[in-house]
């Protein structure tokens, strides 16, 4: 059994683990509904038995979004798409109406729901268990 093999079992254990963890949060499949991305990972192998774990590029922003929220941080005073963003002030028509749209599409908050960080526990806990049953596996080939 070489190290390659070790961190391969590791990773795809662990993109398993955060896949289901995904899929828990979001409500049965790893993808926000109404995005294309979904919630996947990667693994490179970066030396002997040493593996980096990481969202692909394309699942960064959703897992980023399902970890913390979406707009939780600096948008405080923005209440919708008739505010000025800068000034807080409603931006009206002539007639006096609220116009419809003067700053940037407002989708609202959500709350974060700490995806990866179960998943990340889920991935800690199996660990030992799947090193021990590769080793019970390369225990018999030789015995």
């Amino acid at each position: 059994m070489t190290d390659d093999n070790v961190s391969h079992a590791l990773g795809k254990m662990a993109k398993a683990q955060a896949v289901a963890a995904a899929s828990a949060d979001l409500g049965g499949d790893p993808k926000f509904s109404g995005w294309k991305p979904t919630l996947d990972t990667r693994y490179d192998i970066i030396g002997p038995g040493r593996i980096s774990f990481h969202p692909s590029k394309r699942s960064a922003g959703p897992w980023t979004v399902a970890q913390e929220g979406r707009n939780n941080s600096g948008a405080s005073g923005f209440a919708g798409p008739g505010i000025n963003a800068k000034t807080g002030a409603s931006a009206l028509t002539k007639t006096g109406k609220v116009r419809s749209r003067k700053s940037k599409k407002w989708n609202g908050t959500t709350q974060g729901k700490n995806t990866a960080t179960s998943a990340l526990k889920a991935i800690d806990k199996l660990l030992p268990s799947v090193v021990e049953r590769l080793m019970k596996q390369q225990i018999r080939k030789i015995f």
